[in-house]
């Protein structure tokens, strides 16, 4: 099993267990009071378990139009997209943010599991391109700082304002003396920023440095409410907001657009990205199962693999699920064949045998005027 930079603090606080190879913290405390630390202040996550390459030569971008979806040519310098990369007949190899932080040079963020998958996926098409991709993982910490305070408290730490910095932009920033990219995205729905601590290697000092950040973000961020979150906060808040988690929405043998993230993918971008026929097939001729969600009317808690039922038919499969504590019910996501059911109509699911109903419904599964980053009050 693979241990981040953090593992020695996790190990010591919080509950670790096993995830994608890695000996991850799936709670702290207890995962909903994490989960609303989120929403109503702010939580502080490692992603130091996901992969970062750094993609730099004269044809990067050339390089990244043939390996992802979204349309690197309209990256700016400083600034990020989410995208996702395809094998060749149009499934998602990976999801991935993509920050361009010089002309010729951009970082790739991509999930744990699939990190060794992708490093050679990677290495292999850019022999085809003067580009080099180096994997930087090891000797750079990453920590999520996710809540509607979370600018706050990193503004605090940087000793200015950072809400200069837009969201999806990536830019160099001191942060309580240490060199980081400040990457204003997160997974959560809510507002805040992906940090890369730099200078950080797996050796004794290096593991310091980082834990010496993670302390920092906690004793500095005790006014505005700072609470570290495992795994289970990470997995009810994205999927409170209605995000795709790869291995559950995503994988080999879905789409984008099956799986209803049309802001990742373009179209007519040269040169054609991995897959370019196949998902512009289905985007313009239909596709034969897409995307929903829904919330549980029925007592009973959805969870992934099982049935969704329509007139007592099976017609889909659930991909997440689980309790909204915002809610306080059942909420999930899963795949149906597309034009089968509408937003409302009534929904039963397979729960251990017993068919339990609920209601189909959009995402995200709150309110977006109270909660996330677009809330207005």
């Amino acid at each position: 099993m693979e241990r981040t930079h953090l593992y020695d603090w996790h190990k010591m606080h919080g509950d670790v267990i096993p995830f994608a190879g890695w000996e991850m913290p799936v709670r702290y405390s207890d995962i909903r009071d994490e989960h609303m630390a989120v929403r109503d202040a702010v939580g502080i996550f490692d992603t130091s378990h996901m992969f970062r390459f750094f993609i730099k030569g004269p044809q990067a971008s050339e390089f990244l139009q043939r390996m992802t979806t979204n349309n690197v040519s309209k990256l700016e310098v400083n600034g990020g997209h989410y995208t996702t990369c395809l094998n060749e007949n149009g499934g998602i190899r990976d999801d991935l943010m993509l920050y361009r932080i010089d002309a010729d040079e951009y970082i790739w963020v991509t999930n744990a599991a699939n990190g060794p998958k992708i490093r050679e996926h990677l290495v292999k098409h850019s022999k085809s391109f003067d580009v080099q991709v180096q994997d930087r993982s090891s000797e750079i910490a990453m920590i999520a700082v996710q809540g509607p305070k979370a600018l706050h408290l990193l503004s605090k730490m940087a000793g200015r304002d950072l809400n200069e910095y837009s969201r999806f932009t990536c830019n160099p920033v001191k942060i309580a003396g240490y060199d980081t990219y400040l990457c204003r995205t997160g997974y959560t729905g809510e507002d805040g920023a992906e940090v890369l601590i730099l200078n950080c290697p797996l050796t004794n000092e290096g593991k310091k440095r980082a834990i010496g950040f993670w302390e920092a973000l906690l004793s500095q961020g005790s006014e505005f409410g700072a609470t570290p979150c495992g795994l289970g906060a990470r997995d009810s808040t994205r999927l409170e907001a209605g995000l795709v988690l790869y291995g559950h929405e995503l994988d080999e043998d879905t789409s984008p657009i099956e799986a209803r993230i049309p802001y990742a993918v373009k179209f007519k971008v040269e040169p054609h990205y991995i897959g370019y026929d196949i998902v512009k097939s289905h985007k313009e001729v239909g596709v034969k199962k897409t995307r929903i969600g829904f919330v549980m009317t029925d007592r009973g808690i959805p969870r992934e693999n099982y049935p969704i039922l329509l007139n007592g038919q099976v017609i889909g499969q659930t991909t997440s699920g689980g309790v909204s504590p915002i809610l306080n019910n059942g909420i999930g996501l899963g795949y149906v064949p597309p034009d089968l059911v509408n937003i409302g109509d009534v929904i039963e699911i397979d729960i251990k045998g017993r068919h339990r109903k609920a209601k189909v419904t959009e995402w995200p599964f709150y309110d977006p005027q109270r909660y996330g980053a677009t809330r207005t009050g």
